[in-house]
């Protein structure tokens, strides 16, 4: 499965291990995706987007739940 339609904003994430932090647990709960931008790009905090792709509004839910509380960044799918 290819990266979606669907965008995952992550916001308030202060620092490139964040961005990790999101991609690795994007990885963990097996969700495709695709890197689209940060903003502001040169500065944090940062809003990351993600293009997703996934089988399960669970596991999503899961994590965007596990993202906001346990990481405190403002997690979100937009579409």
């Amino acid at each position: 499965m290819e990266a979606g339609d669907t965008l995952l904003r992550v916001g308030n994430i202060q620092d490139d291990a964040g961005i990790e932090v999101v991609r690795d647990m994007l990885d963990d709960f097996g969700i495709d995706y695709e890197y689209v931008r940060s903003e502001p790009e040169d500065s944090y905090p940062q809003s990351v987007y993600f293009y997703v792709a996934y089988n399960s509004a669970e596991h999503m839910s899961r994590m965007l739940d596990e993202l906001s509380e346990r990481h405190g960044y403002d997690a979100e799918l937009l579409e």
